[in-house]
């Protein structure tokens, strides 16, 4: 699987936890991390466009923040519209990375 698809996966979940069709199990299912996490974030298409590994400095560490200081519930899904958003800022931070990849195949990088 090359990393473009692996990162329309990651959007594809965020679209089901944003309909409310799925939760966020973290590295567990995280498509991206299937693949680069082995208890070191190693070769993320994440970490190479941020700069930063474990999604340092993401969308994801205020969705994260969220879900345990608002919720705390042990699935992390859509509860309130705070979540809505964080899930969509998220979901839209995965396309453009996608978007990004896909400009790098096509100029041939």
């Amino acid at each position: 699987m090359n990393k473009i698809s692996i990162m329309e996966a990651s959007v594809r979940k965020w679209n089901r936890i944003i309909e409310g069709k799925g939760s966020d199990g973290g590295v567990l299912d995280c498509p991206p991390c299937r693949f680069f996490y082995m208890l070191v974030c190693s070769g993320c298409p994440i970490a190479a466009y941020s700069g930063k590994k474990f999604c340092k400095e993401t969308p994801y560490i205020a969705w994260y923040r969220h879900q345990n200081e608002a919720h705390g519930y042990m699935f992390r899904k859509v509860y309130c519209e705070e979540c809505r958003r964080l899930a969509i800022d998220m979901r839209d931070y995965m396309q453009t990375i996608v978007d990004h990849l896909k400009a790098q195949q096509e100029a041939g990088e």
